[in-house]
């Protein structure tokens, strides 16, 4: 590129830094890494305690152990904690529901493929139950958190429509992006049900109820 970095670049190591005495030492990368985790693990605790309009960054940072001056060096405020905060969250929702998706094509699917699935997305509500639920009653009246929850639905979706259009041919399917947001629509509904709002009929048999009714909708002809 004609020139010559002082960083290794390439393999995204970070650049060393050096004192006045032309000594070299150790980035703070690590402690970085450390004090923002402190942060938004307090700020998690004091959300599911004092909810999220009860907390302010004084109390998060007393309970983090950091000062205010490093609060404010990595989040410009508190919104913009809980945006990050929300990304991350929904990051691992995503990857504890597809994760551990069988290998199998949907074509070779059955019903008990089809009932991992849906255990998975019930499972992954109960990573940070009470951050979800407030954070998805913000959404109707907050753009910005409803615009995390919009990109966060359309990866889900979009990853249940590739999976029908790979295997089109021998899927019961007429219309693919629509399948994909009824099954999706369907499991987040019932998954609600069952976490947050309470319901009179046993967890399993919603996802016994939610693995039929998508088997017989998905299965080859």
């Amino acid at each position: 590129m004609g020139l010559t970095l002082g960083c290794e670049l390439a393999t995204l190591r970070p650049c060393k830094e050096r004192d006045d005495m032309g000594k070299v030492r150790q980035p703070q990368q690590d402690r970085s890494i450390k004090t923002r985790a402190a942060i938004m693990d307090a700020a998690f605790a004091l959300f599911a305690e004092k909810g999220i309009h009860g907390t302010n960054s004084k109390e998060i940072v007393k309970k983090a152990g950091v000062s205010i001056g490093s609060f404010y060096a990595y989040f410009k405020n508190k919104k913009t904690l809980l945006l990050e905060m929300l990304e991350d969250y929904l990051d691992r929702h995503y990857t504890a529901i597809w994760e551990e998706v069988s290998a199998a094509p949907p074509a070779q699917w059955g019903e008990d493929e089809v009932r991992s699935l849906v255990r998975h997305v019930f499972k992954a509500y109960d990573i940070s139950p009470e951050f979800h639920r407030q954070t998805h009653a913000l959404r109707y009246s907050d753009p910005d958190i409803n615009e995390v929850y919009e990109r966060d639905r359309e990866r889900q979706v979009a990853q249940l429509e590739s999976l029908i259009i790979a295997f089109k041919d021998v899927l019961n399917i007429k219309d693919a992006r629509a399948s994909a947001l009824i099954i999706h629509n369907s499991v987040e509904n019932a998954a609600h049900t069952a976490k947050f709002i309470g319901h009179r009929i046993e967890e399993e048999r919603l996802i016994n109820a939610l693995t039929n009714m998508i088997y017989e909708f998905i299965k080859p002809r």
